[in-house]
């Protein structure tokens, strides 16, 4: 009961940070320090909120990490890890945290990286991985002015010029969804639609123009198992043994960005 007494605790346990008030935090990091409480960072209280409920043990580790990848479901968990391997980066060597925040709250997260009052960068990259969700017709064509589309390209830009000479960049699916990504990609192509079919052998043969119209319909109707497939995919791109990654593959820049960012490689 005495009062006028200040308790310091300091830990390398995700399992401890994750049941502290965020606000009570202190990050300690590059000989320096970084107050999580308010009016310290871009936390606005609605993200304090939100945080107090979800930031748990499993995504507490990126206090204690040197780069942070955030994506939004568990392929992308499953398969970047991969993916950085074939490009020389090892992200447990790295001590990059990928964050799984199932949701496309990844601001909430973002913004613990933000400093506020005291303008100090904490110099930890992090990476926003999220999906542009533009469905196409049966045809595979994408209407680039359906107002949904264009409202969300504009909503993204304008965070990622609001993110701009932060620690912090968000990149972006060229379409849809991380799967038609991995279908269209130059690289993982072939991997991919053989994953799926192993996955769903019933519903899915190896033959591009049938492959891709059934993807279309299973992906917009939630018919296929993602996580199995990540899993499949993940399994063949580890044991393939002549695979290289094109950095330029227009349809997984957006993960090779991400992957370099945070291992502070641009």
């Amino acid at each position: 009961k005495e009062k006028d007494i200040q308790f310091i605790l300091t830990t390398h346990s995700p399992n401890i940070a994750s049941k502290i008030d965020l606000k009570s935090l202190i990050i300690c990091k590059n000989k320096d320090v970084f107050p999580m409480g308010e009016g310290n960072t871009k936390l606005e209280n609605k993200d304090y909120v939100y945080l107090k409920r979800f930031l748990d043990v499993t995504k507490s580790n990126l206090f204690f990490s040197k780069g942070v990848i955030i994506v939004e479901g568990w392929s992308e968990e499953i398969l970047i890890p991969e993916i950085a391997k074939k490009l020389g980066y090892d992200l447990t060597k790295k001590e990059v945290a990928i964050v799984n925040v199932a949701s496309v709250a990844y601001l909430h997260f973002a913004k613990i990286f933000l400093r506020n009052k005291d303008a100090k960068d904490m110099k930890v990259p992090v990476s926003i991985v999220t999906d542009l969700d533009n469905r196409p017709d049966e045809n595979a064509v994408f209407n680039e002015d359906d107002e949904k589309t264009k409202t969300k390209r504009k909503n993204l830009s304008l965070l990622q010029l609001e993110l701009y000479k932060t620690n912090v960049k968000l990149t972006l699916a060229k379409e849809w969804t991380l799967e038609w990504c991995l279908n269209k990609s130059t690289n993982l192509s072939k991997l991919f639609q053989e994953s799926v079919s192993e996955v769903h052998p019933q519903i899915f043969k190896v033959d591009k123009v049938n492959f891709e119209s059934e993807l279309i319909i299973r992906l917009k109707n939630k018919g296929i198992d993602k996580v199995r497939i990540a899993s499949t995919l993940a399994e063949k791109i580890e044991n393939s043994k002549d695979l290289i990654i094109d950095e330029n593959d227009e349809y997984i820049e957006y993960l090779v960005k991400a992957i370099k960012h945070a291992c502070n490689e641009n």
